[in-house]
């Protein structure tokens, strides 16, 4: 095959990117530039496929026009044509920037020619009809839709834009073809452009706009896209436009809020919210007043109440849903005039707002709400300065303030009082009250009894209110000074942050612990003792949570008082020692005395020293404290638990002298026992590696270590990787040992020892020339690819990676290696391809690579499943991650790479993988396979040139298509061939198709022609020619004596091509397979239950696959006139012994799916009676939660209240982990409780089956939260809405519903039991939380809820002032 290098012909060229003198390239006949043009544009039609030279010609040709616009002369216009040629060529490339040189291009050229043209320059200013032809013909060509590319549309921004009279071409049906690509984010900010341009020109179109805006345009979108352009274009274009135009931005938007705020209630809230808070957020410059007292803006957008009404505010603030809650607290809070005070208004939706989302779950809404909270409070402190710089009144009751500065100041709700020497506004005064009320709710919601959201939620609130500069703005300090939120904290909101350094989240013991050492609380004062005894109590405990919570507790114990770190230190340590020789003389004492949480404590304490020591004091205890006490215990600890950690045992391990001592213990007990002592050593295994670690990056550079203590440590890092067999245990080695690689490669202590000899050393046990016994064996090689990495990942750029040439010569060089080694290198050799730190260093041996994962394909299972790991890592190196999941052998398009691109950058691989396929009969079906998986990947671009060219891989890909037998490989190949295929390709295989012989052919060739016409089927341009290939093989009846897997993929592609067939044309006796494309037919078919026909679905096999369409596609896959039939033989069949489980479950499902149109009440009754039967059989075959969750909605649908069993049913389901069985039991009590009218007293039943569906409220899907609300919401009295925030819901239904009317609630909290204390979990491992949403306890404000709903007005203490 011709292999060349191309791209290299213009490279002369590369002087014009510089300064060039233009006599030399305009004089003489012809110029110079002709041929660089000439030149250019048959490198870029010639390499296409070549990225470099594609590049090169594009920047080229950007650059000889720019020359052409700097100076004087003309282009000749026997080039403007195929320079637009040039254009549509490359304009949708792979590479942006060749994109973006054909956008720049086209617009230089444009301006060239409306210079040089003579009609250009003559045409009437206002004329759009007096173009020359060459722009006529280019207009013409850029609205055609023939091309969807961003580019095609940045010519037309730039064509309008020096043209403005062709912005009357852009009409309804341009932008009704365009607005469909908007949503799309490659073509969104160019459409948008075209957009605003149209709306600043046209703006009868601006109904159209608003419509196609709001109804098929993402309101983020308009939000970070649309008003920012709209913006734009107002302020820069003031100067030119008339007066009249110069609001044309403002009257659109005002527009597109009229029609947006023409829904009531909305269609889409969370979109009007959006676009609302574009509005407010973005600053539109005032047009100045004129003399006749003309307004200064004909829209007033400083604020959401001019945008929208209080009402939609109101149902915001409280919605279902979570986003519409915090874009309507965004919108409250957020605006970019920080000194616009808060009303009256605003604090009543902050407080509610705040009191019921505390426990948001989604972390980018809870770092969203945080943004906002912290921008609320620097508006508080920034509109509160000039009230409060407000001389004081001579009279409390003197009207001299002005009523339109704020609804507070006027209010009756209002109280205020003349101090002795500072007298404050109002509204600074409300703010105080508002301040200290979010400080009092963020304090709340850090208790124990709380859920993990809520807790982190309140610390980081609490962050933001106590720290002062969030009140600060530009340097104006007067609120901050006179809030003082520090005064109120005491001892009990210092306990509250204490106790959540015991959480059982890392974030929140972090998050508290920098609050505790941040914040004044007083002067706290400490039991020290019983402090110091609590955390060592703790270090007593097997469980990880006790002693990460010791840990804590001792970092916030020596924040406070730093002088104790060392004594601590020294304490710990003889500790350390004293359980230490306790496990020297009974192994099993380690279970009862562990050793990893003093270890944990040391690790952590050493890497978050508080000391303030002098660094000579510092040396002298690192050198006489770690280096001579902990280091030589910590080799003890290894000593003692290595053996149990390096044992092979998944499930623990006992040495057998001590099982011998303990003879006649139960096997559970032993079982228990073995897994606690695994745990025991493997964490002190972990928190030794860790102490090495911190050794070496600390310790090692001070020059205090010795070479004998490195030695040791890199010796125990050594054993680890080599010899270790626990993934904990050598994975926490890897970070240690990759800080020891990467000291001694760049230390100058001599005499230490160097990674290039662990390297040879390595390499050589790999090829076997060395001989490591304990090397380890496992199917992945254990630590022994993670040492090579740390090698060679922290070489020193000065070693011009001679270390990883090195290894990587010796890993893929498997001559004279037996099969272990060849595993082991391969293994190596992934992770050393996966690893991002190598990344484009290791890519030069891409290709030997490929080539050692395919030989080895040919090996037994061991070599080929190191193999298929190893080429796995590397398709995904080279052609990517797979942006979704691949559920077909059709490959994603950003997944692929042209011939060229991808055999030029490994040339070798063409012939190899040639001859691969070619001898494919020599070859294993194994090794067969990676080649197939390579070339699916590649295709051959339209202009493809004759280098490594793929046609020829085709008739070898055929053979195997139509010989191979496996199908599997037979699949690969016809997928392979479909993808390389060019145009002229794909016809030859269609016409291939059409004239197939069926006579001769045998079962496997005719599967692989399927697989072929259904891949071409896939094409618009041969859909029909395959369409009419299908229909004629249906219509011959030639597939009768076919086998039933060819006739099921016959019978598939007739399907999926909505071609009709006559099911009695098959023989269902020996029908398998193809039942299923059958029930698929009989769903569609008209005639399919004649009486004539009925005897298709006696066979139980074909109703089944029946039921399986529909529980898959719903009742849309039947067509109606037969739903009813269809239920009534699915009832018999439920009735029947014979049905499985899986089948039952599906037919139960598609009769809760069935409407009462097409489910009579007699069927509904035989149902319910064959359900009722089945489980009263002692041992009925439903077991599985779903199937039950199904009979119970049927059997309960159609009774009028519920029993007891079914309220325990119900409760029952909340409980379990089956997210299907969860929805139907909600569903199956919301429609129980749809029918309990809102009343004053609810009844005990009523309570009972209310109750139970409040608990699917503290479930931990959102989605069921929400669905929950949906059923409850009617619930609540004296409001309207349907749906509530689902915490809201909570507390109001359990007032009014549960408790009738009384607030206190506190019987209404979990009980205990469902929430076991710490002493009562299980000592070996923490236990899993079934639901980390549930809360122990009712959380809210009911009178704030009340009034947010409009239940009594506003509650006025709420703004009342106390003094």
């Amino acid at each position: 095959m011709p292999v060349r290098v191309a791209g290299k012909a213009i490279r002369d060229l590369e002087y014009l990117h510089s300064k060039v003198n233009l006599s030399e390239l305009f004089d003489g006949e012809p110029p110079a530039m002709h041929s660089h043009i000439e030149r250019t544009l048959e490198a870029s039609e010639t390499f296409l496929s070549d990225n470099d030279t594609v590049m090169f010609a594009s920047a080229t040709m950007k650059r000889i026009l720019i020359i052409y616009q700097n100076s004087t002369a003309e282009l000749p216009k026997q080039y403007w044509n195929p320079i637009i040629l040039h254009i549509r060529r490359i304009w949708d490339y792979s590479a942006d920037r060749v994109c973006h040189d054909a956008v720049d291009t086209f617009s230089t050229l444009l301006e060239i020619h409306l210079r040089q043209c003579e009609e250009c320059l003559d045409r009437p200013a206002g004329d759009s009809h007096a173009n020359c032809d060459w722009i006529n013909e280019i207009t013409q060509w850029l609205l055609e839709p023939t091309s969807l590319c961003r580019s095609r549309f940045r010519c037309i921004s730039h064509l309008v834009g020096q043209c403005p009279t062709l912005r009357l071409n852009l009409g309804r049906d341009f932008f009704a073809r365009t607005y469909p690509l908007i949503s799309n984010p490659s073509f969104s900010s160019v459409i948008f452009q075209l957009i605003v341009d149209n709306i600043f020109d046209r703006d009868e179109l601006w109904e159209m706009h608003c419509q196609e805006l709001l109804s098929n345009t993402d309101a983020k979108l308009i939000k970070s896209r649309l008003i920012p352009l709209l913006q734009k274009y107002h302020s820069g274009n003031k100067k030119d436009q008339k007066p009249l135009e110069s609001d044309t931005a403002v009257k659109f938007l005002n527009h597109l809020l009229i029609q947006l705020n023409s829904n009531n209630p909305p269609s889409d809230l969370q979109s009007q919210l959006e676009i609302v808070h574009a509005l407010v957020c973005t600053t539109w410059p005032r047009k100045q007043g004129k003399d006749n007292d003309q307004p200064a803006n004909l829209v007033d957008f400083s604020n959401w109440s001019q945008c929208i009404t209080d009402r939609t505010m109101s149902a915001a603030i409280v919605h279902v849903e979570t986003d519409v809650r915090l874009a309507a607290f965004r919108l409250v809070v957020e605006n970019p005039r920080k000194t616009i005070a808060f009303n009256e208004q605003d604090i009543e939706y902050i407080k509610t707002f705040l009191a019921s989302n505390m426990p948001i779950q989604s972390p980018s809404n809870r770092q969203q709400l945080l943004a906002a909270y912290k921008f609320m409070c620097q508006r508080l402190g920034a509109s509160a300065e000039s009230y409060l710089k407000m001389p004081q009144p001579q009279d409390r009751d003197s009207d001299s303030f002005s009523p339109d500065s704020s609804s507070l100041e006027n209010s009756n709700t209002l109280k205020y009082k003349l101090g002795k020497d500072l007298w404050i506004h109002p509204i600074p005064e409300s703010y105080i009250q508002l301040a200290k009320w979010m400080a009092k709710l963020a304090f709340e919601s850090i208790s124990s009894k709380a859920n993990y959201y809520r807790r982190i939620m309140g610390l980081g609130q609490i962050d933001v209110l106590f720290n002062r500069e969030n009140f600060i703005t530009d340097g104006k300090q007067l609120f901050a000074d006179r809030l003082n939120l520090d005064s109120t904290l005491g001892s009990d909101r210092h306990k509250l942050v204490m106790d959540c350094l015991d959480d059982s989240y890392d974030l929140v013991q972090n998050t508290a612990l920098g609050l505790l050492k941040k914040l004044d609380f007083g002067n706290i004062k400490m039991n020290e003792e019983n402090y110091l005894n609590d955390a060592l109590e703790l270090m007593t405990s097997t469980r990880s949570r006790n002693s990460t919570s010791a840990v804590f507790r001792m970092q916030y114990y020596l924040a406070r008082q730093p002088e104790r770190y060392t004594a601590c230190l020294r304490r710990f340590l003889q500790d350390l020692n004293e359980r230490a020789n306790g496990a020297e003389k009974e192994l099993m004492l380690i279970t009862s005395l562990p050793v990893h949480p003093i270890l944990n404590m040391i690790e952590l304490l050493l890497k978050n020293a508080t000391w303030q020591n002098s660094e000579e004091a510092k040396l002298a205890f690192y050198k006489e404290d770690i280096l001579k006490e902990l280091l030589p215990i910590c080799n003890r600890i290894v000593a003692i638990v290595s053996p149990v950690v390096h044992n092979m045992s998944p499930e623990g391990y006992i040495p057998d002298e001590m099982l011998n001592e303990m003879y006649g213990t139960t096997t559970d007990r032993l079982a228990e026992l073995s897994q606690h002592l695994l745990v025991c050593c493997w964490r002190a295994h972990k928190h030794v590696s860790g102490i090495f670690s911190w050794i070496i990056e600390v310790l090692a550079p001070k020059k205090i270590v010795s070479k004998e203590e490195i030695e040791a440590i890199g010796t125990f890092y050594w054993t680890q990787l080599t010899e270790c067999k626990h993934r904990g245990a050598f994975e926490s080695a890897t970070e240690g040992f990759t800080q020891l690689c990467q000291f001694l490669w760049t230390t100058d202590i001599e005499d230490l020892p160097k990674p290039e000899t662990w390297l040879d050393e390595i390499l050589a046990a790999t090829r076997g020339e060395q001989d490591l016994t304990n090397l380890c064996s496992t199917r992945r090689s254990a630590g022994l690819p993670h040492l090579v990495h740390s090698i060679v990942s922290t070489e020193p750029r000065s070693n011009e990676n001679a270390a990883l040439f090195k290894a990587t010569s010796s890993l893929l060089s498997m001559d004279g290696k037996t099969v272990m080694y060849r595993v082991h290198s391969m293994n190596v050799m992934k992770v050393l391809i996966q690893s991002s730190q190598l990344h484009e260093r290791i890519v030069y041996c891409y290709e030997q690579c490929l080539k050692v994962a395919i030989d080895a394909c040919r090996a037994d299972w061991s070599e080929r499943n190191a193999a298929s790991q190893l080429f796995a890592a590397l398709r995904t190196k080279i052609f990517g991650v797979m942006r979704s999941a691949q559920r077909s052998l059709q490959v994603d398009g950003k997944n692929r790479k042209s011939n060229y691109e991808f055999f030029s950058k490994f040339p070798t691989l063409y012939r190899f993988l040639y001859e691969q396929i070619e001898n494919h009969e020599n070859h294993s079906e194994f090794s067969l396979l990676p080649p197939l998986v390579v070339l699916t990947h590649l295709y051959t671009p339209p202009s493809s040139t004759d280098l490594y060219p793929l046609g020829p891989f085709i008739p070898p890909l055929l053979r195997i298509a139509l010989r191979e037998k496996h199908e599997s490989l037979r699949a690969h190949a016809v997928a392979a061939i479909l993808a390389i295929s060019d145009v002229y390709a794909k016809a030859d295989l269609s016409q291939w198709v059409q004239e197939f012989k069926f006579d001769n052919a045998s079962q496997n060739q005719l599967h692989s022609f399927l697989l072929i016409v259904e891949g071409l089927g896939n094409y618009g341009e041969y859909f029909n020619r395959m369409l009419q290939v299908v229909k004629h093989v249906l219509e011959s009846l030639v597939f009768r004596g076919w086998c039933d897997f060819t006739i099921n993929q016959l019978l598939t592609i007739a399907n999926s091509f909505g071609l009709n067939f006559d099911v009695d044309d098959v023989d269902l006796t020996k029908a398998v397979l193809s039942k299923r494309p059958i029930a698929v037919r009989l769903l569609r078919d008209r005639d399919a239950f004649k009486s004539e026909m009925c005897h298709h679905l006696r066979s139980y096999d074909t109703r089944r696959e029946l039921y399986r369409t529909i529980y898959k596609q719903g009742w849309d896959a039947c067509i109606m006139l037969f739903r009813a039939h269809v239920i009534n033989i699915a009832i018999m069949d439920l009735a029947s012994l014979q049905t499985v489980q899986c089948d039952a479950k599906r037919i139960m499902k598609i009769l809760t799916c069935t409407t009462d149109e097409f489910m009579s009440q007699q069927n509904m009754q035989k149902a319910v009676e064959t359900i009722e039967k089945h489980l009263d059989t002692p041992d009925h075959s439903w077991t599985l939660p779903s199937t039950m969750a199904y009979a119970t909605k049927i059997r309960y649908g159609g009774c009028l209240y519920p029993d007891n069993e079914l309220i325990s049913w119900i409760r029952e389901s909340y409980e379990l982990d089956d997210p299907e069985t969860k929805q139907i039991a909600l569903d199956l009590g919301g429609m129980f409780v749809s029918r309990i009218p809102s009343k004053l007293s609810y009844t005990e039943s009523d309570k009972e089956i209310i109750s139970a569906v409040m608990l699917y409220l503290q479930d931990e899907s959102d989605f069921m939260r929400q669905r929950t609300a949906y059923h409850l919401g009617h619930l609540i009295r004296d409001t309207g809405y349907r749906a509530l925030n689902p915490e809201i819901c909570r507390v109001l239904v359990t007032k009014y519903c549960l408790n009738d009317g009384n607030e206190k609630l506190e019987r209404f909290s979990i009980p205990e039991n469902r929430h076991k204390t710490m002493e009562e979990r299980d000592d070996l491992f923490d236990a899993c939380a079934v639901n980390q949403y549930e809360e122990s306890q009712l959380f809210g404000d009911i009178q704030l809820y009340e009034t947010s709903l409009g239940f009594s007005g506003y509650n006025q203490e709420m703004y009342d002032i106390e003094y």
